[in-house]
C-alpha cells in the first residue's frame, strides 16, 4: 500500500473514531507540516502551536469533513492557511515575511539537496541562487524538488491554477540554470585569467 493510500486508510478510521488512525496520520505528517510552517513562519514554538490546534481541529471536524481524497495535500492546504491566517493577525512581526500573500521561504545550504560530488562552492552558488528567486517560485520549487510534490498538489494547497505552477515551476528553473551556468561561467574565466 503506498502512503496517500494508507493515509486515506488512517483518515477513514479516523472518521470512525479510531484514535490510533489519527496518531498515525500525526506521526507521518507532521515532522513535514512543521518543516514547512517553519519555512513561513520562522518559529519553532509558533509552528508547533498552530500545527497542534489544526490536529485538534481536525479530530474535532472530522466526521463533517467526510472522505478527503488526498490526505497530505489537504492537511498541507490546512497548514499553509492557518500560518496566513496567523501572518494576518500579526502584522507588523511578519511584515517582511509576507506582501500580498506571498510566502516568503529562504533556503539553507543544508536544505539543498545535491548530490555528494558537488563541491562546497556549487552549493553555495546554489542556495544564492534559490534565494534569488521570486517568492512564489520559490515556494513552488520548495514543494516541487525539495518536498516532492507533484503540481495538482501545489495547485491545490497554494490556491494558483494547475498551469500558474508549471509555470512559476519552469520560470524557477530556467532562472537557476541561467544563474548559474553564468556563474559556472564566470568561475571558469577567473581561474582561466
Amino acid at each position: 500500500m503506498n502512503k496517500s493510500s494508507q493515509l486515506s486508510s488512517w483518515w477513514e478510521g479516523s472518521r470512525s473514531g479510531d484514535v490510533e488512525a489519527f496518531k498515525c496520520i500525526h506521526n507521518e505528517l507532521f515532522p513535514g507540516l512543521f518543516h514547512y510552517l517553519l519555512k513561513i513562519l520562522k518559529d519553532e514554538d509558533v509552528c508547533y502551536d498552530l500545527l497542534q490546534d489544526l490536529f485538534i481541529k481536525l479530530w474535532e471536524k472530522k466526521e463533517k469533513l467526510g472522505p478527503i481524497s488526498n490526505v497530505k495535500v489537504y492537511f498541507f492546504k490546512s497548514a499553509r492557511s492557518i500560518a496566513i491566517n496567523y501572518i494576518k493577525s500579526h502584522k507588523v512581526r511578519y511584515a517582511h515575511t509576507i506582501q500580498d500573500f506571498e510566502i516568503e521561504m529562504v533556503f539553507s545550504q543544508e536544505e539543498i539537496l545535491v548530490n555528494r560530488e558537488i563541491n562546497l562552492q556549487m552549493k553555495r552558488q546554489l542556495s544564492i541562487a534559490l534565494n534569488g528567486l521570486p517568492k512564489r517560485q520559490r515556494e513552488m520549487i520548495f514543494l516541487k524538488y525539495f518536498d516532492g510534490w507533484n503540481y495538482e498538489q501545489i495547485a491545490e494547497v497554494t490556491g494558483i491554477k494547475y498551469q500558474s505552477v508549471v509555470n512559476h515551476v519552469h520560470r524557477g528553473i530556467l532562472q537557476l540554470r541561467t544563474e548559474l551556468s553564468e556563474d559556472k561561467y564566470m568561475a571558469d574565466c577567473r581561474v582561466a585569467v
